[in-house]
């Protein structure tokens, strides 16, 4: 058998596919080639003829969490048989073979749930996209303080017979004995994705991922059923830079930064980055004229449209905040300087273009990061 050519073949057909919902298939390719050469050629001697695609979804129902449909062509509950990752009925699971035993496949799933869903998506785009049953959550609390006013439950990549009872907490046993790979809660309102939460495990550890419902990401690791308390750095802000914040955060008024040096500022507008205080990170910009800066509306609205990058932004601030070892200051006029960041690893440093506005009040220049 020329395995090559059966691979190219497969990359040219699995757009036509149950496969096409994949973006890579280049993981899927190299477990394809490993499976096949494990099994030798004796148990695939009836195989040869059959096209590529059949012998690729043949393999990847076995591999692949087809819990993401990119296009689909029905929105029901339950989804078709041999789409998710439960068992199906006339199959007896294999716990040591069991999704929920792999983190690989874990960690695939929660990174396609954030590419594919977004704050605003109606509850009919979200059945398109998530194929696993769903239950509605009644016993959540009712309506939350934000507004949410129905919430849907997930228990995705579960061992058969798996059932949540109450979502007021996380699962955190249920996901380290690898009852269930993840679990998502989804906040509607006006029957709309207002904010939703993924509980997962990797490891020994179990991870916390909430998309806000203004676009924001954040992610922690839970212990003792909480999040993990963020350790100390030198972005921390002090007691009377805490006051600051919260009088800024709050009222907006710039004559609240006056006299302060840009780290100061620098530092307030961090905190804001950790806190996800989208309203105040826009106004620590600068906003005098010949300055290009979106309109608020704007901004807020483009944050929503990408997950992907409102992740990424919180992990690099969080690694930021745990690996950075000084804070120095550039004054490259009097209108202008840069603050670095520099590292306990020797990565590169990273710097923030600070500029003085006419008012003479330090903020960051829009495309601040160096």
């Amino acid at each position: 058998m020329n395995l090559d050519k059966l691979l190219a073949e497969f990359k040219e057909t699995a757009d036509r596919t149950l496969l096409r919902g994949m973006e890579d298939t280049t993981g899927l390719e190299e477990r394809i080639r490993m499976n096949m050469e494990k099994k030798g050629k004796k148990r695939f001697r009836f195989i040869y003829p059959v096209s590529a695609a059949l012998v690729a979804i043949a393999l990847a129902i076995g591999f692949a969490p087809y819990l993401l449909q990119k296009e689909s062509t029905t929105s029901t509950h339950t989804p078709p048989k041999g789409t998710t990752a439960e068992p199906g009925t006339h199959q007896k699971p294999d716990p040591k073979a069991h999704p929920a035993s792999d983190d690989q496949v874990i960690m695939e799933t929660v990174d396609g749930i954030v590419d594919v869903l977004r704050v605003g998506m109606t509850q009919d785009q979200m059945k398109e996209k998530i194929s696993v049953p769903y239950t509605v959550v009644d016993d959540y609390g009712g309506s939350g303080d934000d507004g949410t006013e129905e919430y849907w439950g997930y228990s995705i990549l579960a061992k058969e017979g798996y059932k949540r009872k109450d979502w007021t907490l996380i699962e955190t046993e249920a996901l380290l004995k690898r009852d269930v790979g993840l679990e998502m809660l989804v906040g509607w309102k006006d029957k709309k994705l207002h904010w939703y939460s993924v509980s997962y495990v990797q490891g020994k550890e179990v991870h916390f991922l909430k998309l806000n419902s203004n676009g924001t990401v954040q992610e922690e690791i839970i212990q003792d059923g909480a999040e993990t308390p963020v350790p100390p750095s030198k972005f921390d802000l002090k007691p009377g830079e805490e006051d600051r914040y919260y009088n800024y955060m709050y009222e907006k008024k710039d004559e609240l930064l006056r006299g302060l040096s840009p780290i100061d500022v620098w530092k307030l507008y961090m905190k804001a980055q950790q806190e996800s205080q989208l309203e105040m990170q826009y106004a620590l910009h600068i906003e005098d004229d010949g300055f290009e800066k979106p309109t608020l509306e704007q901004y807020l609205e483009d944050m929503k449209k990408d997950p992907v990058g409102a992740r990424n932004s919180w992990r690099q601030l969080k690694t930021m905040r745990e690996l950075a070892s000084d804070i120095t200051l550039e004054q490259t006029s009097d209108k202008e300087a840069v603050i670095w960041v520099t590292f306990k690893d020797n990565r590169d440093k990273v710097g923030y273009k600070m500029q003085k506005n006419k008012q003479g009040i330090w903020k960051l220049s829009w495309m601040a990061r160096q």
